[in-house]
């Protein structure tokens, strides 16, 4: 009987711990907390159209175009800003 007390915590710590495994296995765009609108917006694949991975362009954004470097995503190409929103710029 003693045996099986102490098995049963060892087996619900491994399906917790595959649990997890398999949640962290899961590519971003997959999860549903990414899924609420935060990913880039259309515009910055729209920017890089044409483009090649590393390639410079200027991100359209609501309050100006910024410097950016076109990276590869699952969506296709994508324009990273190089400096994050609300940052000072570089001088």
């Amino acid at each position: 009987m003693k045996a099986r007390i102490t098995i049963l915590p060892l087996i619900l710590s491994l399906c917790a711990g595959a649990a997890l495994a398999q949640d962290r296995a899961q590519p971003p765009q997959s999860r549903p907390e990414l899924q609420d609108g935060r990913g880039p917006p259309p515009q910055a694949y729209a920017d890089c159209k044409g483009k090649k991975t590393g390639d410079a362009v200027q991100h359209t954004t609501p309050e100006g175009k910024v410097a950016a470097t076109c990276e590869d995503s699952p969506q296709g190409l994508v324009a990273r800003p190089n400096q994050p929103p609300g940052a000072p710029p570089n001088r």
